[in-house]
Formats: structure tokens, sequence, C-alpha cells
């Protein structure tokens, strides 16, 4: 049984391999501040979910999840955990599945990370700091204010609006937004980007920030095929095109 401490990081496993499930669970239990909820299907785990959400009125802080599960795809729970009290989770997906294609699924589904099969706890548990180093759970922001033309962003309840109306966003999607802002005319390599928002493990994870930049540009941009916040500096990065920000 997993050892609770006061304080613990609430994370829900979601992978039907009892050999990597065990693993997982003997590693988590040995180390202090994390606290391990493990499920073998996609049914068992929304179900999981609702329970926490109806008991503490919280949803798990961190979800490692499978992709390949009995009862279907994890794409599909990825989504609806996004869109049923999961905006503020970290979502990192777990799987053998190591092709683009399914990185790029995955992320546009809402994943924050994505770890390839097999790995090593210590490689997880990096992961896992880094993330949380960038987006520490109950922590609290400074109030920081800013305006940029039309867009309003607010770093201490970490939302943004556009004309006033509130624009949903992941976690990583408010970071990244927020690195520009806080860059506002500079250029920003790729690298730059991902260590920044990703951790230096995704340096070679280029389309990690395509991916971002598009979804980004879909919810800021008036057209986002003419973008004037987000602009592509061609072969090196992007910028924060708009210059007028005030804090």
């Amino acid at each position: 049984m997993t050892n609770i401490h006061e304080g613990d990081l609430d994370i829900l496993l979601v992978e039907d391999d009892p050999s990597i499930g065990g693993f997982l669970q003997a590693a988590m239990d040995r180390e202090p501040g994390y606290r391990l909820f493990w499920e073998t299907t996609l049914k068992d785990a929304w179900r999981a979910w609702e329970k926490r959400q109806i008991q503490e009125g919280r949803p798990f802080a961190l979800v490692l999840l499978d992709l390949g599960l009995p009862d279907g795809d994890g794409q599909g729970l990825i989504r609806r955990l996004r869109d049923h009290g999961g905006e503020q989770a970290l979502i990192i997906v777990i799987s053998a599945r190591g092709g683009e294609a399914d990185k790029v699924q995955a992320l546009d589904s809402g994943a924050d990370d994505y770890l390839t099969k097999p790995f090593t706890i210590g490689e997880l548990l990096a992961r896992l700091r880094a993330h949380l180093r960038r987006r520490p759970v109950g922590s609290s922001a400074e109030s920081s204010h800013w305006v940029i033309g039309v867009l309003e962003l607010d770093d201490l309840t970490h939302t943004l609006r556009k004309g006033g109306v509130p624009i949903p966003m992941t976690p990583k999607e408010y970071q990244l937004f927020h690195l520009f802002v806080m860059n506002q005319g500079r250029i920003l390599s790729y690298r730059r980007i991902l260590s920044a928002v990703w951790g230096e493990h995704s340096s070679d994870q280029a389309h990690y920030v395509r991916l971002y930049i598009k979804r980004l540009r879909e919810k800021i941009e008036d057209d986002p095929g003419m973008p004037q916040y987000l602009v592509t500096e061609k072969g090196v990065g992007y910028r924060f095109g708009n210059p007028e920000v005030s804090k």
C-alpha cells in the first residue's frame, strides 16, 4: 500500500501492463512527495478521476497515461480530462509508440509531455522535477498583469483574455505564451523555447514548438495565417511581434 504523507503530489497512473505498473508503483512508494493511484483501463481511470473531483473537489495533479489500453486509446482520455476539470493537470504520456505522428497527436490532444518506453525511473523523475520547477503545484504567483493590444495576461490567476473574453489554455500553452511576453521583441530559438518550457531533455523535439505555436495562434490571432503576435523568424524560431506591452 502506498505510504501517504501530507503535501504529497497525487498521481493517476493509467497502465495495463502489470510489470510496468507494479514497477512504477514500487518506485513511487520509495520516493518521498509522491502518492500514486494505479488504474488499468480507461473506464476505471475516468471513474477514479470523477470520484476524486466529487470527494476532494480538485483533480489529480499529474496523470501518467499509456495509450494502448484494453478498452480503447488513451488519446481520447487526454481530451476528456482537459474538458472536465483537468486544465491545470500535468499529463505525461508513457507509451511504446515512438513515432512522431503519435507524439504530435498526443500533444495536440492536450498532453504536456511524451515519454517513450522503455524508460528508467530516473528519467521519469527527472521529467517530473523539470515540469514541477516550471509550474510548482499549489504555489502562489506574484501579481503581474500585462496588456498586449486586445490581450490581457494575468500572472496571478494564470489567465489570458482577448477583448475581455477568457481564452482557455493548457499549462504548457500558458507557459509558452508567458515566455514570449517576458521576452517581447526578442527572437527565441527552438532550442531556447524547448529548454524554457519543456526542459533540456527536449532539445531535439522542435515539433513540440511548431504544434503549440499553431494552437496559440488559433486562439489569439484574428487571422492565424497572418499572425500579428507570434511571428515566425524563418530558420531560427519565433518572436513576439507586438511591442506595446505594459505591466
